[in-house]
């Protein structure tokens, strides 16, 4: 079984991306910011397969949370999501060029969201 740390500041869709996941078949740990996502993995080494998480999230964005992540595991596959249009930040289109990110603009539908990951999980 794959697991996802999910990170995603709004308790809503985080408990909605959270129920969706499990349906199919993840385990999903879940942080509501930063600080506490790096807390979770750290706890979990080797344990998570792939970050879905906002980007825009106070104490530490999303961007900077992947950075911390990536300097430790390289390989660890990402998702940025986010509702703002004006999220060019420089860190998320460089990490973007990066094998294993993928981006999903907020709203979006479910089974993009599924889609994505799956296609995370292929390469």
């Amino acid at each position: 079984m794959k697991t996802i740390l999910l990170v995603e500041d709004e308790d809503m869709l985080r408990g909605l991306i959270r129920e969706l996941l499990e349906i199919k078949g993840y385990a999903v740990l879940e942080a509501s910011q930063g600080v506490e996502a790096l807390e979770l993995l750290h706890a979990r080494e080797g344990e998570v397969d792939l970050v879905l998480t906002d980007v825009v999230m106070p104490h530490m964005s999303g961007s900077e949370l992947i950075e911390r992540l990536r300097a430790e595991r390289p390989g660890l596959k990402v998702i940025f999501m986010s509702g703002y249009t004006g999220a060019n930040n420089a860190a998320i289109h460089k990490s973007l060029e990066m094998p294993g990110v993928a981006f999903l603009q907020k709203p979006f539908r479910l089974n993009a969201l599924i889609s994505q990951v799956e296609t995370l999980f292929s390469i």
